[in-house]
């Protein structure tokens, strides 16, 4: 059986680390724990990151890792809001309606709707590009297609990939999830 804690750090190191608002990762049905998830969704709640989960098929479950409050701000962008309800979310009813309503498109659509990117944190300008030229042409390709601010994007990817290979360390050397935030917090406060 497939180890969810290594799965988990891999994918969501940034997010439970406090350096990107949302990861999103997939695993196989067979593969799921209901135990595990119960134990991580009270332990992350404790750092201020929540955890869905959504059943895209029979054999395949999809898990959302993001920080409410940083997407809440996110969402309270005019362009964010002014792009999203022009894909009809109920961007009137609040934040909590517009997660609602990207969780039920993620679970009824079978793929990705292109905003997704935006509850991922990457910038707005790229998710419109990326729907524009349909993924192709982009300028730079890291956690996203970056079609503007090359720089900032492969900056941002750096510091994910350093994120995730710090975690993956520490889980390799026995330390557990809540110890691994921990320990990236104190790492990166003597860097800053």
């Amino acid at each position: 059986m497939l180890d969810l804690d290594s799965v988990f750090v891999q994918h969501s190191a940034p997010t439970l680390c406090g350096i990107k608002p949302g990861n999103m990762f997939s695993i196989s049905a067979e593969n799921y724990s209901v135990k595990k998830v119960r134990s991580w969704r009270k332990e992350f709640y404790k750092q201020g990151v929540l955890l869905k989960t959504i059943r895209v098929s029979d054999s395949l479950i999809l898990f959302f890792v993001y920080d409410f409050v940083w997407i809440r701000k996110i969402l309270s962008d005019s362009l964010v809001k002014a792009f999203l309800k022009g894909k009809d979310y109920p961007v009137e009813r609040g934040s909590f309606a517009v997660i609602k309503e990207m969780f039920i498109r993620l679970e009824k659509s079978g793929g990705f709707p292109h905003e997704v990117g935006i509850f991922l944190g990457y910038p707005l300008a790229d998710v419109i590009a990326f729907e524009k030229h349909d993924g192709k042409n982009c300028k730079y390709c890291g956690y996203w297609k970056a079609y503007s601010n090359v720089e900032n994007a492969k900056m941002c990817c750096c510091m994910y990939n350093n994120c995730s290979r710090m975690c993956k360390q520490w889980f390799e050397e026995g330390f557990s999830l809540p110890q691994i935030i921990k320990e990236y917090k104190k790492v990166t406060e003597v860097v800053a």
